[in-house]
C-alpha cells in the first residue's frame, strides 16, 4: 500500500514539472519509466509517399525492360494493284483499191496487164479496154459461177465507178492457148473484146471451170458478158 502512494506521487510530481517548466521532447531524449527501456523500441515513422509495390519474376527482363525500348511498326497493307485497262485491239479499217472490182462478195484489186499470158496472182488482171481475169479460187473468183443472168457488179477504175449488169454467162473447152466450142474454133480475141456470137458487150469477166488440172489451169474457162447499167 505504501509503495502504491509513493508511485502515484512521484508521477504527480512529474506532471506538474512538465506543467510549470515545459520542454519539447527530442528524437534524442531518453524517458526511462517504471524501469522500461527504450533500448528495445522501434520507432516507425509513417512515409509521405506511397508505396509502390512490384513483382518481378526474372531480374534480368525488368532490366532488359529498363534499358531497350521496342517500336511499334504497323504492316502496310497488300494493296492489289489497279488492272491495267483492257485495250481491244484496233481492226485495220480496209480501204478498198482505187481500181477494183466488186462481185459475188468480193472486192478484188485490178491491175493493168500488157498481155492475157500474165499470171493473175491473188487480183484481178485487167487487159484492154474490156477484158478482166483472174483464179478460181477463194480469194479472187471462186464464187463466180453462182451468178447468174441479170445479177448486178460494179468496177471502179480511174475514178469511174459503174455498175455492170450480166447478160450472158458462157462456158468454152480450154485447149492450150484456144477458147473453143465442141472442140472447134479460137474465140480467145473476141472473148478479151467483150464479143459473143457477133454481139458486143461492155465487158467481160473470164476464170477457170470445170476440171482442174492441179497446176493453176482447167478443163473449161468460164465467161461473163455485161453491160454497164
Amino acid at each position: 500500500m505504501d509503495v502504491l502512494k509513493k508511485i502515484l506521487i512521484i508521477v504527480f510530481s512529474s506532471f506538474i514539472g512538465i506543467i510549470s517548466y515545459p520542454e519539447f521532447l527530442t528524437a534524442s531524449d531518453s524517458v526511462s519509466v517504471l524501469g522500461i527501456s527504450n533500448t528495445n523500441i522501434v520507432e516507425t515513422v509513417a512515409s509521405s509517399e506511397p508505396e509502390l509495390v512490384e513483382e518481378v519474376s526474372d531480374s534480368e527482363t525488368v532490366q532488359e525492360q529498363n534499358t531497350v525500348s521496342y517500336a511499334v511498326v504497323n504492316p502496310t497493307p497488300v494493296v492489289n494493284p489497279t488492272p491495267a485497262p483492257v485495250v481491244e485491239p484496233v481492226q485495220p479499217v480496209y480501204v478498198a483499191p482505187s481500181n477494183n472490182i466488186q462481185i459475188a462478195g468480193r472486192t478484188l484489186e485490178i491491175v493493168d496487164v500488157s498481155s492475157t499470158l500474165v499470171d493473175s496472182g491473188a487480183h484481178v488482171n485487167k487487159y484492154g479496154e474490156k477484158f478482166l481475169y483472174g483464179h478460181n479460187s477463194q480469194a479472187v473468183f471462186g464464187s463466180l459461177y453462182t451468178l447468174s443472168v441479170g445479177n448486178v457488179f460494179t468496177v471502179s477504175y480511174g475514178g469511174l465507178t459503174k455498175n455492170y449488169q450480166i447478160q450472158q454467162i458462157v462456158i468454152y473447152e480450154h485447149n492450150g492457148q484456144y477458147l473453143q466450142i465442141n472442140g472447134a474454133g479460137n474465140y480467145m480475141g473476141a472473148v478479151a473484146k467483150a464479143r459473143h456470137n457477133g454481139v458486143y458487150y461492155d465487158l467481160s469477166i473470164m476464170t477457170c471451170y470445170g476440171t482442174s488440172y492441179g497446176n493453176g489451169d482447167a478443163s473449161h474457162r468460164l465467161v461473163i458478158f455485161a453491160n454497164a447499167i
